[in-house]
């Protein structure tokens, strides 16, 4: 009995370079013989199977992926493949190096308590339990730690924060497949899929230089490269949306803020989520 892959239906030719087929993979470019406008549970496998290694489509891939956005999802999604790293390889790779690079670069804590060695212990539990269930939870937690020195508390809570950081960023790609699926809701999932795959591969792109800049000896670099790559990650935001799914101005424009506002708050809950498991597992 054929396996679910093999017994998909195939294009007549190549979506790719064009050439007629007749096998599973194209004798002419050589890739596999599939459209990945199918169900999104059948795209996840397929890229879970080839996803997680690295070869010499990485090169050919960086230079259209920052500087043409949209493009790799069009082509993706087109069929057109074999030339480019899979999506899921990307996240993978750019999200690695930033978590990478923030471990070397950054040594602030994420976490912050806005009180000062002079206050009275009771001021200090007073200020914090002022400030919503954040500061209480705080409180709380502080008050289990009162016999630890207060900056191995401090060091104890960011540790906790920045090791499950990662994890709730995973969580965000899901979320923004619902944001927009729900404002394009007449395309396949796999074009939202691999469009939040692309858009998140971006932003880890761009944090990861301004966290390498960070090491820098030089200012300017750093003054220069941080006012660009602010502007360039909603212009691309934008510019991917208006590409993708081929909308125009005046309707692509309104529905990035609506995305962007949507995707800004599910960041923010989980940001809060991220601080309350930090406190409770430090």
């Amino acid at each position: 009995m054929p396996s679910a892959r093999e017994a998909r239906p195939r294009p007549a030719a190549c979506l790719n370079c064009g050439s007629t087929l007749v096998e599973a993979f194209c004798a002419a470019c050589g890739q596999r013989n599939m459209d990945v406008r199918i169900p999104a549970r059948d795209l996840a496998l397929d890229a879970v199977e080839d996803g997680l290694s690295l070869d010499s489509r990485v090169g050919r891939t960086v230079v259209p992926f920052l500087l043409r956005p949209g493009f790799l999802t069009v082509e993706w999604t087109s069929g057109r493949r074999a030339r480019f790293s899979s999506p899921l390889r990307l996240y993978l790779l750019a999200s690695f190096v930033f978590f990478l690079v923030s471990g070397v670069a950054g040594d602030d804590n994420p976490i912050r308590f806005d009180v000062t060695p002079d206050e009275p212990a009771l001021e200090q539990h007073q200020k914090l339990r002022t400030q919503g269930w954040l500061g209480r939870t705080i409180d709380d937690r502080w008050q289990a730690f009162e016999r630890m020195p207060r900056q191995e508390f401090l060091s104890r809570v960011n540790t906790a924060f920045r090791d499950w950081v990662p994890r709730v960023m995973f969580f965000l790609v899901p979320a923004a497949v619902l944001i927009l699926g729900l404002l394009w809701r007449r395309r396949w999932l796999s074009e939202h899929v691999v469009l939040s795959l692309h858009l998140h591969t971006f932003a880890f792109t761009l944090f990861t230089v301004l966290l390498g800049l960070r090491l820098l000896p030089w200012q300017g670099p750093r003054t220069v490269a941080g006012p660009v790559l602010a502007v360039w990650l909603p212009l691309y935001f934008l510019l991917a949306l208006r590409r993708v799914y081929g909308q125009r101005w005046r309707w692509t424009i309104p529905k990035a803020m609506a995305a962007a506002l949507l995707y800004l708050l599910a960041l923010a809950v989980g940001l809060v989520g991220v601080a309350g498991l930090a406190l409770y597992f430090a």
